[in-house]
């Protein structure tokens, strides 16, 4: 469906005259298909954010999100002495917060060791995993790791208030362990000869929907380290074990869709008409819009607008994303072409409650037969780093605000 109007002042009146502007045209609105796309090989090593945890939402079902990474030396071939003579008092793992997603409650924290190497040069994706040693190393006897989060309030670690911080403690004879390795490696190299990594990971159980979250770690951080506490001759010491820039970590994120709008959706693209979605590491949002192939040839495009409304109620923590990034094409590990005008993505906005989206170069590469019109791909930006998931209304939404499709043009 379109219709046309005599418009007054498109975008870029400044630079046309005003003969020009008399014969521009404004179509309001174009037919568009919304769906969603499922998405299988995602990227997941060097993430900005390791993460951990689960949660239910009614609309996308349970995701899971659990980690592996190594750990390096804090300094190289320490000197703790005869390590029989030292007492461990504690080892805990911290991890300063980057954000998180979902509601806070409690969780069960598990890690164990990495039994396989993790190189470098492997293609590490949202469903990869390596062997581990079955070990608990969270101790259990008090439920240790049973830990509410608390992204928002400060950590106090002895004298010090620091960021926020999830902190697990670890065995302490693992840590004594680790101390004897460290104390025989001159470099990291030798250290992860003999010690992998670890797997970080929740243990949760059901969960009902609008239960749990999925945490954002900062692992790279200085804060985010493994710290053993010991005593030595009545003195007190540690050491800490970091994760730095050269350290292998990669994220494993599942997702149990079934019986979900989502599952309807991906099986049944026309039920994209009411609303559509995408959520990071598994979908994508789809958009076409064929009938722009019914304008003329020989046009200059000087506005091409989609603008793309959400649902969402403020104050959820199932929030849309803050920014979103478009393709011409699925991304695989990058985007084909940009399709913006000046800018690499597009900021969430909370006054509309949408994404609006400038197109004019996308559409004028239509137009020109530069570009195949097979419509394009939305999803959060930082697509293998959170678990943000967006609801966009449909072209047939009873809610107030459909997608909409607007351009301005000359005709030459």
């Amino acid at each position: 469906m379109s219709s046309c109007k005599k418009k007054r002042n498109p975008v870029g009146s400044s630079a046309l005259s005003s003969e020009t502007l008399m014969n521009s045209s404004s179509v309001d609105t174009f037919q568009l298909k919304t769906y969603t796309v499922e998405e299988d090989s995602i990227y997941s090593m060097d993430p900005s954010f390791n993460l951990i945890g689960s949660y239910v939402d009614e609309i996308y079902g349970r995701v899971e999100a659990n980690f592996y990474t190594q750990l390096t030396l804090s300094g190289f071939s320490p000197d703790f002495g005869n390590l029989s003579e030292v007492a461990i008092d504690s080892a805990v793992m911290a991890f300063e917060y980057g954000g998180y997603y979902g509601n806070l409650t409690e969780q069960l924290f598990e890690a164990y060791e990495i039994s396989d190497e993790l190189t470098r040069d492997s293609s590490y994706l949202r469903t990869s995993v390596a062997g581990v040693i079955p070990q608990q190393l969270v101790p259990t006897l008090n439920n240790e790791g049973l830990i509410t989060p608390n992204p928002l309030k400060a950590s106090v670690v002895g004298s010090d208030t620091l960021n926020p911080q999830l902190r697990i403690p670890m065995d302490t004879v693992f840590a004594r362990n680790l101390l004897s390795l460290a104390q025989n490696s001159t470099n990291d190299a030798d250290f992860l000869q003999s010690f992998k990594g670890l797997h970080f990971k929740v243990n949760n159980g059901m969960q009902s929907a609008g239960e749990g979250t999925i945490l954002y770690l900062s692992t790279t951080k200085p804060a985010s380290k493994m710290t053993v506490y010991y005593t030595k001759n009545g003195e007190k010491g540690s050491y800490d074990f970091i994760v730095n820039g050269s350290a292998i970590d990669f994220n494993h994120v599942e997702t149990d869709y079934s019986g979900t709008k989502v599952e309807q959706l991906i099986n049944d693209s026309t039920l994209g008409e009411t609303e559509f979605y995408a959520q990071s590491f598994s979908t994508r949002a789809k958009i076409e819009f064929s009938s722009i192939d019914s304008l003329p040839k020989n046009i200059i495009i000087h506005q091409a607008t989609l603008e793309l409304p959400v649902n969402y109620y403020k104050g959820s923590n199932f929030y849309p994303s803050s920014e979103i990034i478009a393709s011409s094409e699925p991304f695989g590990n990058g985007i084909k072409y940009s399709i913006y005008e000046g800018k690499t993505s597009v900021l969430y906005n909370s006054t509309k409650k949408s994404y609006v989206l400038d197109l004019r170069k996308h559409i004028q590469g239509i137009i020109q037969g530069k570009i195949p019109n097979s419509g394009i791909f939305i999803s959060p930006k930082n697509y293998n780093s959170t678990v943000e998931r967006i609801v966009f209304n449909g072209v047939n939404t009873q809610n107030k605000k459909k997608p909409k499709l607007s351009i301005v043009y000359t005709v030459l």
